[in-house]
């Protein structure tokens, strides 16, 4: 019987083509630190205490991919009045030997309308208990943009330095509400049996309005 070693987590660590100096990652917890969707210094200063403590990497959270997609009206753009603030985050967590990580995503069912000023989106119409309010079922166009959105994000992340993307898959955002037999009543690609072929998420049919 071979006995089986626990790994070292101050040891450096491949991830994909990163190379960490250890195993430790700071998850990508809501900082409530941004302000009018861009970063502040306080922000800054909250992952530099991580990286100056020795961490491997740590997660910037919630850095929304569109304007709707916000679950609170303060969190991070991928605008071009945030890259300069987010290229500073990103050179300050290196600069104490750290890789940096954003978290994007879209809030979809549980964004906020009232802060947004837009109406979230949701796989079929969906009463959002927070804001006492419908978020409205997302059409074919809306949710090609929202896929977009997340590629435009990814390669602004690149730009601004950071060392890799984290896709915020919970919280019945997108990702997890089309999952739900609850709140995904849909009939077209999107929706039916996981099983059940998806003619819509073809090239050629993701592009039709």
């Amino acid at each position: 019987m071979h006995s089986m070693t626990s790994p070292d987590v101050l040891a450096p660590a491949k991830l994909g083509p990163l190379t960490l100096r250890n195993r430790v990652i700071k998850a990508a917890t809501y900082e409530g630190l941004s302000h009018k969707a861009r970063v502040t210094q306080d922000l800054i200063d909250f992952h530099v205490g991580y990286a100056a403590g020795g961490v491997g990497m740590t997660t910037v959270a919630y850095c929304a991919v569109a304007r709707e997609g916000r679950t609170d009206r303060h969190q991070i753009l991928w605008t071009d009045e945030a890259m300069p603030g987010l290229r500073r985050l990103t050179e300050a967590v290196h600069a104490h030997g750290a890789a940096v990580s954003a978290q994007i995503g879209h809030g979809g069912p549980v964004a906020s309308p009232k802060g947004n000023g837009l109406p979230a989106l949701s796989p079929t119409k969906h009463f959002h208990a927070t804001s006492l309010s419908w978020a409205r079922e997302a059409s074919v166009a809306d949710l090609t943009g929202i896929t977009e959105a997340h590629a435009e994000a990814a390669r602004r992340a690149i730009d601004a330095g950071f060392d890799a993307v984290e896709v915020h898959l919970g919280h019945n955002y997108p990702a997890s509400s089309f999952l739900s037999p609850k709140i995904n009543h849909r009939t077209d690609g999107y929706g039916g049996s996981p099983g059940e072929p998806c003619p819509l998420r073809t090239r050629d049919h993701a592009r039709r309005p």
